[in-house]
């Protein structure tokens, strides 16, 4: 079962997630998120747990626990129809709009 954890502590590394998770069963990997400019994490990662049941059970109990001062968010990761997990594509916010030539105006 793959999980999101957001609002991780930016101190975090993987095998905290791993230490994080492992009370709950086998977890297969643990990984944080890391900007590839300044090298900081970002705040967010994904962690594959062995089954299921393990899975569900640290999400219910990991959900807004308190980690080193911030409380972190536990869920299920989206995942597309193969089954792929989902990876929010970047903000285009700085790129120009599509100019849409289809609009008619009329008069000032």
């Amino acid at each position: 079962m793959d999980i999101f954890v957001g609002s991780i502590p930016f101190k975090f590394k993987d095998q905290d997630l791993v230490d994080l998770f492992s009370p709950f069963g086998e977890v297969k990997s643990a990984k944080i998120v890391i900007d590839k400019t300044t090298r900081q994490n970002k705040g967010f990662g994904f962690v594959e747990m062995g089954d299921r049941k393990s899975g569900t059970a640290a999400i219910k109990k990991l959900n807004g626990s308190d980690q080193m001062g911030r409380a972190i968010v536990v869920s299920e990761a989206n995942k597309d129809k193969e089954g792929q997990r989902i990876d929010k594509a970047p903000r285009d916010w700085h790129k120009p709009k599509k100019k849409n030539d289809n609009i008619i105006t009329f008069g000032d």
